[in-house]
């Protein structure tokens, strides 16, 4: 005990190292080097040296005095910038060190009669209490001077411990002592680990002290010691680091210890001492290092570091006679944190300041009139070169930048001044500066647009996008501004434009929700911990003002579109209390609230609430969907956000079992696409990983389904590369019968690198009952295109629907109930920006829309259009151990610009001189700022893309079908294509910051080699274009393999939205640039060229429409519905040759140029396809050529330089071919003749018979299920597969071009079948040298290839190649989609080609839909099947009950028990009798008697246009109208039938849903389908009713006696909603302190939110909350006023309460009850516990309320704190779970919900969006019980999870479920 009291004496003599009396002479180096050191070894570099002059003038008082200061720069440093060197792993230095001064610029420091002047530190012990400096002093000077007393501190008796400090563990022979305390510095008030370490001679001899001048003075035959600090950012009670965000969605906090992989912040400082003994040493040397690395996009590159590097030197010891004077004026500072001069921090009382609405928000370093003049010109520069500077030089989107930074250094006065000088200017210059306006997003600029807005000085398109973006940019929104935003939109301007007010609803509703809906969100995005909260959701400006306008809003509007608009608003604003006014709409109240489109809505505008409360808002979206009587498209909301909000997994499994039993199939579809797309997601973030889980245990249980454009599917493409780089892409289409395109369609992009993630873009299109709308639109903008866009309104339409007006009125057919017309494009950018078009009030624009555009067909049109904004920033400021501040910026700005004119050719075409940019940039920098004079020095990394179209363009379309773009080359440089990676450092001023980064000199790019590589490929030189791709690159590898490795890490979706995101930060630039010098071409042309034509035969049946009679062409003819192009004319000869009837699809494009000496290359390639009218014969003809000619007619001195050319027929069963490829002038010159066969064998045949389809096939056909068995049809496509492939080729005459293509082809196939080569000969030299083989033969069974290649030098041989094996098939990985599309060209099938596989495979099957009627049963299109005979009586197979369409199907029993089909199609009637008869319009025709190859044609009057066709084929005959794609066959007592559209009849109603296939013409439900067909049968002249046919009468009247209609729905009962209802995962406390004695009480005047049993947090937050204590200081006395000497120890350890003193925080130690009543503090710790006043106490750890008793409890309960400002630190147990608020929770369950008692300061409800968060996750153990909502499943698969705190342990050996510390946690929650 003697040895401890000994030692603790000692320790409390030791005062920082300084002994009383004595004067210490330190030489000062600091030093802060940016760059990027992995890259390369050059930094941007400030040094500060200086004498530190220190006056020990009594123990707890020291007088510090600085001089000789001096300041230097370099930009561009390449040596060494440590003072130590750099070492290897294995402790070889790799670079020497820099310890002498650096050259640079000298920076004279300002204000140096302040510098100079002394300052007071006051300390305990080593542990600083306060700082006095003069009150005249500027803010740099102190700063610094706070940063100088941070490094001198240096508490080593653990005055502000954390955790327990135990003495006995420091005796005074120990060598090594290991503690931690809180310590406030320059950087925060954080943990901080002190280790003292005494050095042995060997260690001290290599040491830099040893080498001082001062050590044999000080130190000689002394024991040395080594004292580390390492500072612990993630442990601060104070912590000086400010942010601002744009989005707020990043997963981790700045300014801690690691934001993830992306930013990473240390302090550690050593210090080597001396003396005769521990407690008397004096400090000689120290060393300090304080680095901050990040990765400049997050992503796995390079780092971007700033290091401040520290060096002090012991250079003399004496003793002063006289003192140094202290400040004359003093002014006390009780923290050493930094303090930011860019704002008011703090009003007079203390509380933390806001700014207001007038004033600048950041001071400006330069004078304002400066700034003014520098944004004048910024704007006029970019203005000017956006039209007239076609190349990269210029970085015209970092002007905009720069400018957007500078704005909030404005006054509104300053702004307005600046707004009357800009506004005179051009429109493109006054465009920019209000979106710079916007993007700066100040108090003042938001004013400035508002006074704008409101006095009509912008108004329009302008007025709409900045409305759009000022809530997004807005960074200070305090309750005074968004009051004036809410006065803004009660404006009359506003009010009386929808537009606009639409715009700013939802603006604002989104601007509150970051602001006051959620206290996390608001953290994350607004500088809130040195500002405060703004406010929270239950502010008045939320309840009583924005609220009830959004209600009226809501009620008041008379549209369907203005209420879609008024409810996203709702959702946007995301707070529980728009629920209760969103729930009738939910519900569908009848006659008010019962549009789909509305309630489709309404439930969206769930999507933020849902992830605050989801266990109230749950069961809604539950009932909803499980409910089989509503609408499809209402639970198909519902289903998606239940899903997308992480429900429990037992509800997965409930909707993904319950598709088996499905009526609605596409509900079905939409939940079998919904969870497979999940299954398939990478877990780029936590929150994934337990959607992907939960789908795929639920996927097993989902029924197969469809998925194609015709059904509802939620298709979601995601993928991840391990580099942090994520892109999800989210698609739901909701489809409902009778409309031809979805009624609600949505594309949302989600973007992520590392923690960083965004909402990017998405559009949501409303399309309820549009059809009609945009058959207008189509018929306004091109004219009358077909009669299929004819609306029923029209003249033509009304005659042809007339002739069935019979039939309707016959069948009483009725339509679908219309759904409410919703026509509108909602687009959001970055979450927050909303824009809305209305597409019905689009319609009505049309007419003036072209009458304005006829005015420009003669005299030019002004185009000018710009817009810019930046996408995302972040903007993180530290203070740095130098005193200087420090800035990390990310940013993300994009630039669109369109400045020109057009003008109309005279030729029907368009000139257009409009320079065209598209640009965006990517940049990240770490800047070191000298406060003093605006010098400053950074390294950062920037990227930037920039995208031009030619300026001087023709655009025509000739009535021949072609489309063609000419370019008139320039005299300008133009870069088509820039993008650039640069990194950098540099030092300059921030008075040059108006100038971009890379057009400053003194910017110095980070180049890693003197040889790069420098490559120009040209492009256009054949064509006489000086076009050419150039490449400067510094990475390590610039060859195909690196381009290859690079691009096979993406997908399609990743590479084409960030693709341009960096791999690696390297030097290099790309440019596709086109150069007047060498160009050659006077101009370009594109074209393309599209021609469809019929080929008749001369023995063809011709009717004109409505005629009765027919006639018969003399010779064949050619069809055609606009004239053939001369250059087609030659083609269709070659495909029409060998037919004699049938049609042709021809395709041309190409390019020419015509030369500046007249002459003109031409480069085309044309395709053709024919097919005869039977489909046994089809041709494709290629065509590619490139030639020259001495005029634009190419019979003008053609010269040819290649060609191309083949003719490939295609005839019989086994589609064998021969035929050639040619090339030369008259593809005669060389050329390769290929033989080709493809067959299906008998195993192929037995592997069809024998397949499950098959099998099941054979089952149907026995059981009397003839036609459209699913089976069947799936059998007869593999019994029509080959299996069999064989292809030989012969070559003569090959030009070397043509062996390099075929030997790359050859290589590529040889590469790709590598992993399944079993034999591979090489050298060899097969029999016929110039002969080729391939042989595959396909497994039917598997789908995998046996393939062997015989050529003239090699023989190879694969076995089982698996094209689907994305292992090693980068297609399918890169391109699902096109790869699926691949599938139609191998393997073939006799059934099919190309074009009809490829609309099966969009459609889902369903264009392969057919009804077939036989002679006792019907199968319907969408599947249903029933027994039907068909009699005399016409039955209507297919009509159109809407009454719009002009075509009808009826078909009765004839004679020989036929069926003949009758056909109406607008004014024609086809009547097809298969025993040998076609009557066309009453004329009746023997089939029997035409030629080979004839058939009847009706063609349209004065038109070479074919409307319908009819041909037999053998016994059966056909018909066919293109236009409506209709088919139909009719073969004795069969029929089979295409549908057209959605139409109604025996066949059903086509609509893709089974369910209520069964009703009748007036769409009463009927129970069967033979009801239904003797629902759609007409009475007819000489038709007799048999008794089964008069039963069935008698039933279906029965039925439908009381018409019950298949539309009738039930709507979902959902019961009041209470928002004060408790919660089932979350419940509101205060918190109290237990234990501490009966009577005395200490209890949180603030509710806390309590995740219940069984429940875990998804996020949480720390926040300051305010305890309330009553009773007497005795009171919180331990009870045993005689304690055990054991039980005073502990005391001593122990903080029994927390008691503030003054105003502000402080801590107060309460050892021992003599200690106490023997302290000065007595009095005042009794006045106040006795006062009961509110005092204010940080948290900073969350746990669950324990009851504990004794020390034990408090010391559980009541330990380390943040917050404080100077003081005794609480300790916190070892065993503390360190900050455990920092792993982030994933679940969704804890929600927070207001408790009727609650009150009105309680935490807000916090939500996000989880493709934002990237979020940690916690393994607690299980807890001791659940809540009613979660089962022990649930707790494995990680839904229930509580966090538990680990046991205490008490004096008496219990434990305790008290927290060691406590943190204020906020529940998060994330939107979908």
């Amino acid at each position: 005990m003697g040895k401890l009291q000994s030692s603790l004496a000692a320790l409390l003599c030791l005062t920082l190292g300084f002994e009383p009396g004595t004067q210490y002479e330190y030489k000062y180096v600091g030093r802060s080097a940016a760059g990027i050191y992995t890259l390369k070894q050059q930094n941007a570099v400030i040094e500060l040296q200086s004498r530190v002059i220190v006056q020990s003038i009594d123990e707890n008082t020291i007088v510090v005095k600085l001089a000789d200061g001096r300041l230097k720069r370099n930009g561009n440093f390449v040596e060494n910038p440590y003072f130590k060197g750099e070492y290897s792993e294995t402790g070889y230095m790799t670079k020497p060190g820099h310890p002498e001064e650096i050259e640079g610029v000298e920076d004279q420091l300002v204000d140096l009669e302040h510098f100079g002047t002394p300052f007071v530190v006051k300390h305990n012990k080593g542990s600083f209490t306060g700082i006095e400096i003069d009150s005249e002093e500027p803010l740099w000077i102190v700063n610094y001077k706070k940063s100088i007393a941070s490094q001198l501190q240096l508490d080593i008796t653990g005055v502000r411990r954390d955790g327990v400090f135990s003495y006995e563990s420091i005796y005074e022979e120990e060598e090594t002592k290991t503690f931690t305390l809180f310590e406030d510095s320059i950087t925060g008030d954080c943990s901080t680990t002190i280790a003292v370490t005494r050095l042995p001679l060997s260690q001290v001899h290599v040491s830099d002290a040893f080498k001082l001048r001062s050590w044999d003075a000080i130190c000689k035959d002394k024991p040395v010691y080594k004292i580390v600090k390492t500072k612990d950012y993630n442990r601060c009670q104070n912590n000086p680091v400010w942010s601002t965000a744009n989005p707020a969605t990043h997963g981790c906090e700045f300014g801690k210890a690691n934001c993830g992989d992306f930013m990473k912040r240390s302090t550690v400082f050593k210090y080597i001492a001396c003396g005769e003994a521990w407690p008397k040493v004096t400090y000689v040397h120290a060393s300090g290092f304080s680095d901050l690395i990040a990765q400049p996009f997050a992503t796995e590159t390079d780092a971007l570091t700033n290091s401040v590097i520290i060096d002090w030197s012991l250079e003399k010891k004496e003793s002063f006679d006289s003192r140094f004077a202290t400040p004359s004026s003093p002014k006390e500072y009780k923290t050493l944190s930094y303090i930011w001069g860019d704002f008011n921090q703090l009003n007079h009382d203390g509380t933390p300041a806001q700014p207001n609405l007038v004033d600048a928000y950041i001071t400006s370093p330069l004078p304002v009139s400066t700034l003014h003049k520098n944004i004048i010109a910024a704007l006029r520069t970019v203005a000017k070169d956006l039209k007239e500077t076609p190349d990269s030089g210029k970085d015209n989107i970092e002007r905009l930048a720069v400018i957007g930074h500078v704005i909030p250094m404005f006054s509104l006065d300053e702004l307005k001044d600046l707004w009357h000088e800009v506004k005179n200017l051009d429109y493109a210059t006054m465009t920019l500066f209000v979106d710079c306006i916007v993007q700066s997003g100040s108090n003042p600029a938001v004013m400035l647009i508002k006074e704008l807005v409101e006095t009509e000085q912008i108004t329009g398109t302008k007025a709409t996008w900045a409305l759009a973006a000022i809530g997004y940019f807005a960074k200070t929104p305090t309750r005074q501004l968004l009051h004036e935003l809410i006065n803004l939109l009660k404006s009359v301007p506003i009010q009386s434009n929808i537009e606009l007010k639409q715009t700013t609803l939802t603006t604002i509703a989104d601007l509150l929700h970051h602001v006051c809906g959620s206290r996390f969100l608001a953290a994350k995005k607004y500088p809130v911990s040195v500002m405060g909260n703004f406010c929270d959701r239950k502010d008045s400006v939320i309840i009583d003002e924005f609220l009830p306008l959004l209600t009226k809003e809501l009620e008041s509007s008379e549209s369907t579109v203005d209420r879609i608009v008024a409810l996203a608003a709702f959702g946007s604003l995301g707070v529980e209390e728009i629920v209760p006014i969103l729930m009738p709409i939910i519900r569908g109240t009848a006659g008010k609230y019962d549009d789909t489109a509305e309630r489709v809505r309404a439930i969206l505008s769930l999507h933020r609430v849902v992830f605050m409360v989801p266990e109230k808002i749950h069961p809604i979206l539950v009932s909803l969907a499980g409910n089989v009587a509503e609408r499809p498209e209402v639970r198909m909301a519902a289903l998606g956000l239940l899903f997308m909000s992480n429900a429990p997994q037992s509800l997965w499994q409930k909707f993904a079992s319950s598709t088996w039993f499905e009526p609605s199939r596409q509900f079905a579809s939409f939940t079998h696409s919904l969870i497979g797309s999940m299954v398939n997601m990478p877990p780029s973030v936590p929150f994934f990983e337990e959607l992907i889980e939960k789908a795929s245990v639920a996927w097993p249980m989902v029924k197969p389904a469809p998925f194609g454009l015709p059904y509802s599917f939620a298709d979601i493409r995601s993928s991840y590369l391990d580099e942090g780089i994520a892109v999800m892409m989210h698609t739901p289409s909701y489809r409902v019968s009778d409309e031809h395109w979805p009624v609600y369609m949505a594309n949302r992009y989600y973007y992520q690198l590392g923690p960083f993630s965004a909402d990017a873009g998405s559009v949501y299109l409303w399309n309820y009952n549009m059809s009609e709308v945009w058959q207008n639109i189509f018929g306004k903008l091109f004219g009358r295109l077909t009669n299929k866009y004819e609306s029923a309104s029209s003249g033509r339409a009304r005659e042809s629907i007339g002739n069935m007006k019979g039939i309707w009125d016959a069948l009483n057919a009725t339509s679908r109930p219309a759904d409410k017309r919703a026509g509108l494009l909602h687009i959001n950018l970055m979450g927050s920006v909303n824009r809305f078009i209305n597409l019905e009030k689009f319609e009505e624009s049309i007419p003036a829309l072209m009458t304005e555009a006829m005015k420009y067909q003669s005299r030019p049109y002004e185009v000018s259009v710009t817009k810019y904004r930046m996408l995302a920033e972040y903007n993180v400021r530290f203070p740095t151990m130098l005193g200087f501040p420090m800035r990390f910026l990310a940013t993300l700005p994009i630039l669109v610009s369109m400045q020109g004119n057009m003008k109309g050719d005279g030729k029907g075409g368009i000139n257009s001189d409009v320079a065209a940019e598209l640009s965006w940039k990517l940049s990240s920098e770490i800047r070191v700022e000298l406060p003093f004079n605006g010098n400053y020095i950074a390294t950062g990394v920037d990227v930037r893309v920039d995208s031009r179209a030619p300026k001087e363009l023709n655009f025509n379309y000739h009535p021949n079908s072609q489309i063609k773009v000419t370019w008139t080359p320039g005299n300008k440089v133009t870069d088509l294509l820039y993008y650039h990676v640069k990194p950098y450092t540099v030092s300059r001023n921030l008075a040059d910051s108006i100038k971009p980064t890379f057009e400053d000199q003194a910017t110095n790019i980070i180049s890693v080699t003197k040889y790069p590589t420098k490559r120009d490929f040209p492009l256009g030189d054949r064509f006489g274009v000086n076009v050419k791709f150039m490449e400067h690159s510094e990475v390590k590898f610039a060859d195909k393999l690196t381009w290859m490795q690079w691009f096979q890490k993406w997908d399609i979706n990743g590479w084409s939205n960030l693709g341009f995101v960096p791999m690696e930060v390297h030097n290099r630039k790309y440019v596709l640039r086109y150069e007047p010098s060498g160009t050659r071409a006077r101009t370009v042309s594109a074209y393309f060229q599209y021609q469809y034509a019929t080929k008749t035969c001369q023995h063809t049946v011709v009717y004109d429409s409505e005629a009765t009679k027919s006639r018969t062409p003399s010779e064949p003819e050619i069809l055609f519905t606009t004239p053939i192009a001369p250059e087609f004319r030659t083609v269709f000869g070659r495909v029409f040759k060998n037919l004699e009837s049938g049609n042709a699809h021809l395709v041309r494009s190409g390019m020419v140029t015509e030369q500046k000496d007249g002459t003109f290359f031409f480069f085309n390639a044309t395709i053709g396809l024919s097919k005869n009218a039977w489909y046994t014969k089809d041709f494709t003809d290629i065509q590619i050529e490139k030639y020259t000619t001495t005029g634009p007619s190419v019979r003008s001195n053609k010269k040819v330089d290649f060609a191309v050319c083949t003719l490939l027929p295609a005839t019989g069963t086994n589609h064998q071919l021969t035929d050639q490829i040619a090339f030369g002038e008259q593809c005669d010159q060389s050329k390769i003749r290929f033989k080709a066969k493809v067959y299906r064998d008998d195993y192929a045949a037995k592997a069809g018979m024998h397949s499950p389809a098959g099998q099941q096939c054979l089952k149907d056909l026995n059981s009397g299920f003839m036609y459209g068995s699913p089976a069947c049809t799936e059998a007869r496509r593999l019994d029509q597969t080959y299996n069999n492939y064989e292809l030989s080729a012969e070559s003569d005459n090959l030009s070397e071009t043509a062996n390099q293509w075929i030997n790359s082809a050859r290589q590529w196939i040889n590469h790709r079948v590598y992993p399944f080569t079993v034999k591979h000969i090489q050298g060899q030299s097969n029999p016929a040298n110039n002969r080729a083989t391939w042989t595959v033969k396909r497994e039917p069974y598997t789908g995998a290839s046996n393939m062997t290649f015989v050529l003239p030098s090699e023989t190879l041989v694969a076995l089982n190649v698996r094209r689907g094996d994305e292992s090693f098939n980068q297609w399918k990985r890169f391109s699902p989609m096109t790869f699926a599309y691949s599938r139609v060209f191998y393997p073939l099938n006799a059934g099919g080609n190309f074009i009809r596989d490829a609309a099966s495979l969009t459609s889902g099957g369903v264009t392969e839909a057919r009804c077939y009627v036989g002679p006792d049963a019907v199968y319907t299109y969408d599947g249903a099947h029933y027994n039907y005979t068909i009699n005399e009586c016409p039955h209507v197979l297919m009509t159109d009950c809407h009454k719009k369409s002009e075509i009808a199907v009826t078909a009765h029993q004839g004679s020989e028990g036929q069926k003949i089909v009758t056909v109406i199609y607008g004014k024609d009637t086809v009547e097809l009798d298969p025993t040998g008869y076609v009557t066309i319009n009453g004329d009746k025709n023997e089939f029997k008697q035409l030629d080979k190859e004839s058939r009847f044609e009706i063609r349209e009057q004065g038109a070479k246009e074919i409307k319908a066709v009819v041909f037999p084929h053998a016994d059966v005959l056909i018909m066919e109208i293109k236009k409506q794609n209709f088919f139909i066959k009719v073969q004795g007592s069969h029929i089979e039938m295409t549908a057209p559209q959605y139409l109604r009849g025996v066949c059903g109603d086509f609509n893709q849903d089974i369910a209520g296939e069964f009703k009748t013409p007036a769409r009463c439900a009927v129970s069967d389908g033979e009801l239904m067909a003797a629902s759609f049968k007409l009475n007819s002249k000489g038709c007799s009713a048999s008794n089964e046919d008069q039963e069935i009468t008698r039933r279906l009247e029965k039925e439908t006696e009381t018409c019950q209609l298949i539309d009738q729905q039930y709507h979902t009962h959902l019961p009041e909603y209470d928002i004060n209802a408790p919660t089932k995962c979350t419940r509101f406390e205060k918190l109290t302190y237990e234990g501490v004695s009966q009577k005395g009480q200490c209890e949180s005047v603030e509710m806390n939110a309590y995740c219940q049993p069984g429940c875990k947090p998804f996020m949480m937050i720390s926040k300051p909350f305010t305890f309330k204590c009553q009773g007497n200081l005795q009171d919180f006395s331990p009870k045993d006023k005689n304690p055990e000497p054991r039980v005073f120890e502990e005391m001593a350890q122990s903080i029994l309460a927390y008691f503030p003193i003054t105003k502000g925080t402080r801590w107060i130690w309460l050892g021992s009850l003599d200690l106490l009543r023997s302290s000065k503090l007595l009095h005042q710790l009794r006045r106040v516990a006795t006062g009961g006043k509110k005092q204010h106490v940080h948290r900073t750890s969350m746990g669950h309320r324990g009851g504990q008793g004794g020390i034990a409890g408090l010391l559980a309960g009541m330990s380390s704190s943040a917050g404080s400002d100077r003081g005794i630190p609480v300790p916190s147990l070892r065993m503390s779970l360190t900050l455990a608020h920092q792993s982030k929770i994933r679940s969704m369950y804890c929600s927070r919900q207001s408790l009727a008692s609650q009150e009105k300061s309680s935490p807000a409800s916090e939500m996000g969006t989880p493709m934002m968060q990237n979020s940690g996750s916690n393994n607690p153990s299980r807890p001791d019980s659940s809540s009613s909502t979660t089962s022990s499943a649930d707790w494995e698969s990680g839904l229930s999870t509580v966090r538990r705190q680990p046991p205490i342990s008490t004096s008496n050996g219990k434990a305790s479920s008290s927290n060691a510390r406590k943190v204020v946690d906020i529940s998060a929650f994330n939107e979908s």
